[in-house]
């Protein structure tokens, strides 16, 4: 007997199994957590690339232009990235590069 409260097997049960399903609740949890880190760390560099201010600036008016580019990995020399490529990106517009899979599109970026 404690401070005029009598324990009886129930309480001792019950107190039993509330820690062996707290602890395994734990435990299952745990996995998650690193994940969801992981998820905090990933979402940073996210946002760190939006955030991010180029280096290059164009001054309003300015363009890029590519005229006639053929473009060769100096590891894949006889397969051409670029062929011919020629376009205008003209300053304060947003274009997007569209194409399959080694076609270019980084190497122009």
């Amino acid at each position: 007997m404690t401070g005029g409260h009598k324990y009886d097997a129930g309480d001792i049960m019950s107190c039993f199994f509330g820690v062996v399903f707290g602890v395994f609740s734990l435990g299952l949890a745990f996995p998650n957590v690193k994940a969801v880190t992981e998820g905090r760390v990933a979402g940073k560099s996210a946002y760190d690339v939006i955030d991010r201010i180029p280096s290059i600036r164009l001054d309003e008016g300015k363009e890029v232009e590519f005229r006639n580019v053929t473009f060769r990995y100096p590891t894949r020399p006889d397969q051409k990235v670029l062929r011919s490529f020629s376009a205008v990106f003209e300053a304060g517009k947003t274009t997007a590069l569209v194409g399959a899979s080694g076609s270019g599109k980084s190497t122009i970026i």
